[in-house]
């Protein structure tokens, strides 16, 4: 048996225990995203444990997004992404006021902290896809229509000139979450979150943090105040 490897004894759950040795096995060999991982008969022999094991794990990191299955080729390492830690969010999570209250608190801390330095990264490309982003939301705020999609992008464009992919995840995580539960509030009228997002895009342009950060601070407190409207 290699170095560094010890065969896998009684304990926790072997299908548990076998999962984090593989991802102790992806570490240790420096295993990038796109790269193979042995065929399953080799780690079976590797981790002293049988198949079977090796494809219960193999599957539960599947689930969560660690590795993913090629049909005809193998299982492969996967990027990041925080999208299976969406897909298995506990059901109450996504349910109620209080659900609501918690996901609104993380994407207005995030937001508010990020702000100034999205307003310094900013590049004139960016300011144009926002207003174009902002005139359509416009557009169908006067005919009564919703945005959801133009205010997802709206957000995403605004911190997406900060290079930091895995903070774009996070928040759209975040506001995919809200909307998956944001049924149990009020909704805002089109025109209200249309001026709300305008508020904020003036606010960014203005050049000063602490005017964007209150802006971000102001288009929350609205959503907050819907949501208590729908307290029992």
């Amino acid at each position: 048996m290699p170095s560094g490897f010890q065969r896998l004894g009684s304990g926790s759950p072997l299908h548990k225990t076998v999962q984090e040795e593989i991802r102790h096995y992806i570490i240790r060999q420096g295993l990038r995203p796109g790269q193979p991982l042995k065929p399953e008969a080799e780690l079976a022999r590797l981790f002293g444990v049988s198949r079977n094991s090796v494809r219960e794990a193999v599957k539960a990191l599947e689930s969560i997004g660690v590795l993913e299955t090629r049909r005809g080729s193998g299982v492969f390492v996967k990027d990041f992404s925080f999208a299976p830690l969406l897909d298995n969010l506990p059901y109450g999570l996504m349910q109620g006021r209080r659900a609501l209250s918690e996901l609104l608190a993380l994407r207005k801390t995030l937001e508010s902290a990020m702000i100034g330095d999205a307003m310094r990264a900013l590049t004139p490309a960016s300011e144009t896809a926002l207003r174009e982003v902002l005139a359509a939301m416009r557009q169908r705020a006067e005919a009564g229509l919703g945005f959801e999609d133009q205010d997802r992008e709206f957000h995403r464009q605004l911190f997406a000139d900060l290079g930091n992919e895995m903070l774009l995840q996070l928040f759209d995580l975040f506001w995919v979450a809200y909307h998956r539960a944001a049924p149990a509030a009020p909704h805002r009228h089109p025109a209200e979150i249309h001026r709300s997002h305008a508020l904020i895009l003036q606010a960014v342009l203005s050049g000063d943090p602490d005017r964007g950060r209150e802006a971000i601070r102001q288009h929350y407190v609205g959503i907050e105040e819907r949501i208590g409207e729908s307290a029992p």
